[in-house]
């Protein structure tokens, strides 16, 4: 992970060093514009070596600034030899004896507060905290009384650096988030961490234990460790930035500043007197109901706007616009807009009503949603059948006719191999019948039959390239929420 991390940060720091903000890809610009006043003439960006919690220094004219630079899923934020930690608490922070010794005896998790007990003595984290409930209640609570200095010491400060990190970012070149190390340290210290021990949003734990006593992780034991859970998310949530949605902004912008007019000409629109204007609001979807987010995220609409108006907006325009300057929407131009480099996203999830419209039947969704691989499972397959509206008599007829088994269970372990056959033929079937009904591959990729005009999605803005939207190779996947009583059949990239 380290030399991964280390990698990332050459990776920025070529893609920013001697570069003009107009040479940067759009996630760097997001970056510069959020950390930087102005950003006029050449960028400098380099690595700042040794143990400073930042890790480069851009400067821009004479403004600059210095990054703490994260990626991946390890999450470890600090570590840190125990003594060291310990002397630092008593020199800055009146550590009592008691506290002192419950740490030591903590980190080395053998009986003793020096890490010299046996082997067979070391216990987990977790098992510690079952057989000493009181030492662990009175280092939270002394770790309570300290979140803010700790946790700007682990994350901004560092132990001997000399330059601290006033901002963070999350990511690669292509893809990030930024925030004021401020902002992160405000909300680090009012959520809490799961761990045993923490310290704010940070798990406050050994580096590691050793348990079975091995040579080369030996070296590892009496050293602390802070690991941020979820920084990913965390971070986004704390920069308020939703990646997606900051991806459309950008795109609405870019066809209304009218530099790059191939997109206008994909249109086949005059550039002139059209906009671009992001979906704000729900839409009704005649399937659903109800209000949901339409296929669109932006469309055209025609009429004239004063060029100063545009530019105090960034030429961002949104729904709102169209009462202001009585605009006219335009049929036909509604865009999906995908994030760069995501795959990940649904192109459709379908709750058991609105399958049953589509297809007819819920027996091919139940299908799709059966357990099939794990025992303990395998108990669960009733409630899906109940929440498909599907008896479990006409669940074992279907199947059993078009795939020639015998099962007459969805719960013995004796039937997981049809129960495999079942997913993987309905799952198979699902696909095929979206293929073969325009309709439905209308409904379900452009939202054609759902969305009045101009909120179907005719258009596709994805990885950079504008064009006609289309029916792209797919997968079946059931929702997150399966185990918990929600049901649905997703859509997704394959």
């Amino acid at each position: 992970m380290k030399n991964s991390g280390f990698n990332n940060e050459k990776k920025i720091i070529n893609a920013l060093n001697q570069k003009y903000f107009h040479q940067l890809n759009k996630n760097l610009k997001r970056m510069i514009k959020k950390s930087f006043k102005a950003y006029e003439g050449i960028i400098h960006c380099k690595l700042l070596a040794g143990t400073n919690k930042s890790d480069i220094f851009i400067k821009i004219g004479n403004e600059s600034h210095t990054y703490s630079i994260k990626m991946g899923r390890g999450n470890s934020i600090h570590q840190e030899p125990l003594d060291k930690f310990l002397n630092f608490l008593e020199a800055e922070y009146a550590l009592k004896d008691e506290t002192k010794e419950n740490l030591q005896r903590f980190i080395w998790a053998d009986g003793t507060t020096n890490g010299t007990g046996d082997i067979k003595e070391r216990i987990s984290s977790r098992k510690f905290k079952k057989r000493n409930p009181q030492r662990i209640q009175e280092m939270q609570t002394y770790f309570d009384t300290l979140k803010e200095p700790l946790i700007e010491r682990f994350l901004i400060q560092g132990i001997k650096s000399e330059s601290s990190a006033e901002f963070i970012y999350y990511g690669t070149v292509r893809k990030g988030v930024v925030c004021k190390s401020t902002d992160v340290l405000d909300w680090v210290s009012k959520h809490n961490a799961k761990g045993v021990l923490h310290i704010g949003k940070l798990t406050f734990q050994a580096w590691n234990r050793n348990l079975k006593g091995k040579k080369k992780a030996e070296k590892k034991r009496g050293i602390i460790q802070l690991k941020w859970g979820g920084l990913k998310k965390d971070i986004q949530k704390i920069a308020k930035v939703n990646l997606g949605k900051q991806q459309e902004i950008d795109f609405v912008k870019t066809l209304n500043e009218k530099e790059n007019l191939s997109y206008w000409a994909t249109l086949r629109l005059n550039p002139s007197n059209h906009y671009a204007i992001h979906v704000k609001y729900q839409k009704y979807g005649t399937i659903n109901q109800q209000k949901v987010w339409a296929k669109a995220d932006a469309f055209i609409a025609k009429g004239d706007i004063p060029k100063n108006y545009l530019k105090l907006n960034h030429f961002f325009l949104n729904e709102d616009a169209m009462k202001t300057f009585n605009l006219i929407p335009i049929k036909h131009t509604g865009i999906s807009i995908k994030q760069e480099d995501s795959s990940q996203y649904q192109i459709l999830k379908m709750a058991p009503s609105t399958f049953k419209k589509l297809f007819n039947s819920n027996i091919l969704g139940a299908g799709a949603s059966v357990y099939y691989k794990k025992k303990k499972k395998l108990v669960l397959n009733k409630a899906i059948l109940r929440g498909w509206n599907i008896d479990e008599k006409d669940f074992f007829t279907y199947y059993n006719e078009k795939l020639n088994l015998n099962i007459n269970s969805v719960t013995d372990s004796k039937c997981q191999k049809c129960l495999k056959q079942i997913k993987r033929y309905a799952k198979k079937e699902i696909i095929r019948i979206i293929k073969k009904e325009k309709s439905l591959s209308d409904f379900v990729f452009l939202g054609i039959g759902n969305f009045q005009e101009p909120f179907t999605a005719p258009w596709l803005f994805e990885e950079g390239e504008f064009k006609k939207n289309h029916q792209i190779p797919f997968t079946i996947t059931t929702g997150s929420g399966r185990s918990r009583g929600k049901y649905s059949i997703v859509v997704k990239p394959k």
